[in-house]
């Protein structure tokens, strides 16, 4: 395993990162930490959840139509 020098600058991509989750939890499936699999591949799908969108100052400033 390289030494924490030797990797790379810069933040590794997201699918980069949900690959190697991947690959752990199958290993912990296969290692029999069933829990600890079921944790890493929630966190790849949390990765992938949208965010909720915030209101720009411009749609922030409408006002909203009356409900009637």
């Amino acid at each position: 395993m390289p030494t924490p020098a030797a990797l790379p600058s810069g933040s590794p991509s997201p699918l980069l990162l949900c690959d190697k989750l991947i690959t752990l939890a199958q290993q912990a499936d296969r290692a029999g930490y069933p829990i600890t699999a079921h944790h890493l591949a929630m966190l790849v799908e949390t990765m992938f959840e949208e965010q909720p969108r915030r209101a720009t100052c411009h749609a922030a400033g409408r006002a909203r139509p009356a409900s009637g």
